[in-house]
Order: C-alpha cells, then structure tokens, then sequence
C-alpha cells in the first residue's frame, strides 16, 4: 500500500479501500465517498484513514469532488444521490481539510489548493478558496471576493461562510457586496457574518451608506449603531439627511440608543444643514427617543423648537448652543 505504514494506520482495512480507490478503482472509491455520508461513527473511520494515508492525491481527489461532484472524471454512484447525502460529503470534506494532524498534512494540503487557485475552472478555484478560508488562510479573499460576484448561489454561500470564518477587516467588502446581490438567503447569512466581524466592518458599513440602494444603507445605519465608536457615529448621522424614510428612520432610531453620542452627531448635523421636513422629523425621533431623563431635560428646549412654528430658524440655532455646551462624560 503506497504510503502507508502499518504501526501508524488506525483502520487498515479501509486504508486499503482508499489505496484502491486513489489508483482509479471505481467500486472501492463508491465505498469511500458511502463512508463519508454515512453516520458520523463510519464518517470518522474514513476521515482518519484519510489523515493516516501520506498521498498527497487523496487531497486533489477530495478537492476535485467538492468542486465537481466527482472524483477525477469518474462519477462513482450508479444513480444521483440526494441533497442531503451530498451535502453530509461535502461537510466531510470540508471537515477532513481543515483538521491537521500533521504537519506535513497541512503543507500538501496547502500546496494543492493554492495551485487550483490558479485553475482556469471556476469551481475548482471557488472550490479551493472556500477550503482556504475555512482554514483561516486570508490569501483565500481576493477569491471569495471573485466567487461572491460570479459564483452559483451555491459558492456564493460558501463563501460567505469561509469569509466568516477568516474574521478580518479585508472581509468586510466582499461581504457587503454579498448583501446586494440576492434578497434570501445568502442576504441573511452575509448580513450575520458582517455583525460578526463587529468593529472589523466599519470600514464596509461606512462605505454601505452611500449605495445607491436604500436597503443596504439601512443595513449600514444598524451595522454602525451597533459598533458605536465615536467617529462613526459622525459619518452614521449623516443618514439623517437621507431621501429614503427607511434609511432616515433606522439612523435615528440607531442614535437614539447611542445615547449622548448620538446626541452629539444629531445636533452637529442640525446645526450645520438647512432644516426640511424629513430632517425635522428624524431628527425629533434620534433625540426623542433618548432614555435618559437627565439628558431629556437637557434636551427639552431643542424638543419644544422641533416641534415649535420656527422650527427651521430657531432648532439650528439651539442646537449649535447645545453642541457647544455639551459635555459627553457627565451625560
């Protein structure tokens, strides 16, 4: 058995049934890919066995079937498997390439899906990018970022989820672009990786409020909201002058729950635009919708003008004063 060494090898008998199947024998690779989408007792048997075997093909083989459905030109099962026993090979898969258990596992492994992103087939190089991102590889992003534009809604979720699992900032733009192309699922999925990555999303986010589609910049007012950093919440206030009332409404319900923060950004933009009546209206909401009674008082002049016939010449002016008193540390 080519690379196998006795002393080392927990299941011998399936390490010859892989031996048999990396040389091209179609039964015994049937038999290998049944192990995978079996329970997850036969599942681990198989996944060991392909840790214990020191054949760098294993892992092209196992990189050419989650990109194809196929292992190297051989379509091993006499009839179509369903979704779900496909999907349960591939969780294995992707199971078996991000778990090293030595160290020159890790280098072949390495090897080879570097070198299939530099394939001219689309899948094989979404196929390797989506295995590198899930073993925290961020030379996978450029190629998640790719997949996230011109992949099936199938890659496209996958990388989505290598993306997650990368955590990094260079993440955050692949991921909002993830957000505008597709209104179900993949939306969703993108939308929790970006809450994830929590302040490493500010970047995206803050370039998210000027997309031209209002549901996005809604979705940037909330991401902003929730990380809350100071100069942020400058760059979040600025949704207060949106022309969409989605937008507008999720920033000043956003600013609201910055408390005194928020306080600050909504009474720098009053003070420094031309006070309509969508300004007015959100503006009155972000600051309305304070909790604290200390800072509601403070407030209540400001309240009373928004509300008041001379709002658009007497709020600007409270405000401005406002701004220049207030002191963020004792509110």
């Amino acid at each position: 058995m080519i690379g196998l060494n006795s002393a080392t090898v927990r299941h011998p008998a399936e390490a010859r049934l892989l031996n048999r199947a990396l040389g091209g024998d179609p039964r015994s690779t049937n038999e290998v890919l049944k192990y995978l989408r079996a329970n997850p007792g036969l599942c681990q048997i198989m996944q060991e066995t392909i840790h214990d075997v020191s054949d760098s093909r294993v892992w092209s083989r196992l990189l050419h079937y989650l990109a194809f459905g196929c292992w190297y030109g051989q379509h091993p099962f006499p009839q179509p498997i369903d979704a779900a026993a496909s999907q349960r090979i591939d969780r294995s898969i992707a199971e078996t390439f991000i778990q090293d258990e030595e160290d020159r596992e890790s280098a072949a492994k390495e090897a080879i899906l570097l070198k299939a992103l530099k394939s001219p087939e689309p899948h094989l190089r979404q196929a390797a990018a989506y295995l590198l991102g899930l073993r925290g590889d961020l030379r996978a992003i450029p190629y998640l970022a790719e997949t996230i534009v011109t992949g099936t809604k199938r890659w496209r979720l996958r990388a989505v989820k290598a993306l997650a699992a990368l955590n990094d900032e260079q993440c955050g733009p692949a991921l909002a672009k993830a957000l505008e192309t597709d209104n179900g699922k993949l939306h969703r999925e993108a939308c929790r990786a970006l809450q994830s990555l929590g302040k490493l999303a500010e970047l995206a986010w803050i370039e998210a409020l000027d997309h031209p589609d209002s549901h996005i910049r809604w979705h940037a007012a909330r991401g902003l909201g929730e990380i809350g950093d100071a100069r942020s919440t400058m760059i979040l206030a600025e949704g207060l002058l949106d022309e969409d009332y989605i937008v507008r409404w999720a920033t000043s319900d956003t600013l609201a729950h910055l408390g005194s923060r928020g306080v600050i950004a909504t009474l720098s933009v009053l003070s420094h635009h031309e006070l309509n009546e969508p300004l007015r209206q959100a503006a009155y909401h972000a600051l309305h919708g304070i909790s604290s009674h200390k800072i509601q008082q403070c407030l209540k002049p400001l309240l009373d003008a928004l509300h008041g016939p001379a709002a658009s010449v007497e709020a600007p002016v409270i405000a401005q004063r406002l701004l220049m008193e207030w002191d963020i540390d004792e509110r």
